[in-house]
C-alpha cells in the first residue's frame, strides 16, 4: 500500500470528494478512477494507513478530512447497519443464524480500523465491511447448521466460498485506490493461492480434513472468481453488443455505454469494442481518446485494449478504410 509521511498537496478540493453511495460504489467498481480522482483533490496517498491520513486532515486539509469522514462511516455505521438489515431478511426468510451476528458485524468493523491503521484506510474499509456481509453465511449460519452438519463439507465450501469472496473482491480495489492500477494476474493468481493456503493450515490440525479441504478448495474458486468479476463479465458482454448495436442501426451516440468506461477491473476482452470505434472515430474522436484512457486503467485492457483503438484511429486515416479486425 502507498504509505508513508508525504504531506498533503497545496490544492484542496473537498468538493471533489465522492458522496457517501457513489464513494462506495466507486470503491467497488472504479478504484483506478478514485485514485486520480482523489489525487487531484490533493490527497497525495489515497491508499495511505488512518494515522497518516488522519494527520494531514489535523494539518486543516479539507479533502482528506472529508474523504477520512465518509470512509469511516461506510465502516462504522453503514457496514453494521446493512448487516443488521440484511440478517433480519435471512431470518424472515427461514434461514437459522446462531445468536451474535449483531455483534460480529460490529466485530468486523474494530477489526476494519486495525487493518486501517496497518494496511491502509481503503483495505481496512473494504475488507472490514465486506467481512461483516460475509460472517452472516460464512460464520452465523453455518454454526446453526443452515448448510448442513457443522464441520462438514457443504459448510466448508460455505466458509470457504465467504472466505475468498471477501478477499477476491477486495484486493483490485484496494490495489486500484492505493496505487493508481489493478493488480497483475499473476499477483491474483499468487494471492488465490495464498487465500487457499491459509485455511488449509489453519484447520487441517484441528478439524477433519475434508472440512479443510472443502474450505480451501472453495475459498481457491471464489477468490479467482471475484478477483477476475467473472460474474459481470456476461453483463458487460451484453452491454457492449447493445451498445454497438443501437449505434450500428440507429446512429444514436452509445460509446458512452461502453464497459470498460464503467468497470477498472475487467480482465477479459469486451467483445465489439473495435467496431464500435471505428463507428465513431471520425465522428467523435475525443470519445475514442476517453475509452483509450479507460482501457489504459483497466488490467486486461492494457494488453488487449489499446490495440482496439489504434486500430480505429488508424481506420479513420484513409477514406475508405475498413472495420478493424480483432
Amino acid at each position: 500500500m502507498a504509505q508513508g509521511g508525504t504531506r498533503p498537496s497545496s490544492v484542496d478540493g473537498p468538493e471533489q470528494v465522492p458522496g457517501l453511495l457513489r464513494l462506495l460504489l466507486l470503491l467497488l467498481f472504479r478504484p483506478v478512477d478514485l485514485h486520480y480522482r482523489l489525487r487531484s483533490a490533493g490527497i497525495a496517498l489515497p491508499g495511505a494507513r488512518l494515522a497518516t491520513l488522519n494527520g494531514h486532515a489535523a494539518e486543516g486539509h479539507k479533502a482528506t478530512s472529508v474523504y477520512l469522514r465518509r470512509m469511516l462511516l461506510l465502516l462504522l455505521v453503514w457496514a453494521p447497519v446493512v448487516t443488521e438489515l440484511l440478517g433480519l431478511a435471512l431470518l424472515s426468510a427461514g434461514l437459522p443464524l446462531e445468536r451474535g451476528w449483531v455483534l460480529s458485524a460490529l466485530c468486523c468493523s474494530a477489526v476494519g480500523l486495525v487493518l486501517a491503521q496497518t494496511l491502509g484506510l481503503a483495505a481496512g474499509v473494504l475488507l472490514g465491511s465486506l467481512a461483516s456481509l460475509a460472517t452472516l453465511l460464512g460464520l452465523h449460519a453455518t454454526a446453526a447448521n443452515a448448510f448442513g452438519p457443522d464441520l462438514g463439507g457443504a459448510a466448508g465450501m460455505m466458509v470457504g466460498l465467504c472466505l475468498g469472496g471477501v478477499a477476491g473482491l477486495a484486493c483490485g480495489s484496494i490495489s486500484g485506490i492505493a496505487i493508481g492500477r489493478g493488480p497483475t494476474v499473476v499477483w491474483v493468481q499468487l494471492a488465490a493461492i495464498l487465500t487457499s493456503l491459509t485455511p488449509m493450515a489453519v484447520w487441517s490440525g484441528t478439524t477433519n480434513a475434508s472440512y479443510a479441504g472443502a474450505v480451501a478448495a472453495s475459498a481457491l474458486v471464489a477468490f479467482l472468481v471475484s478477483a477476475f468479476r467473472l460474474p459481470l463479465y456476461a453483463l458487460e458482454v451484453l452491454a457492449s453488443a447493445v451498445a454497438y448495436a443501437v449505434e450500428r442501426w440507429t446512429g444514436r451516440p452509445t460509446l458512452g455505454w461502453v464497459p470498460v468506461r464503467h468497470h477498472n477491473l475487467s480482465y477479459l476482452p469486451h467483445p465489439f469494442l473495435g467496431r464500435h470505434l471505428a463507428l465513431a472515430v471520425r465522428s467523435r474522436p475525443a470519445e475514442v481518446l476517453a475509452v483509450a484512457d479507460a482501457c489504459l486503467r483497466s488490467p486486461g485492457n492494457i494488453v488487449v485494449g489499446w490495440p482496439w483503438v489504434v486500430q480505429a484511429l488508424e481506420s479513420a486515416v484513409p477514406e475508405g478504410a475498413g472495420e478493424p479486425r480483432r
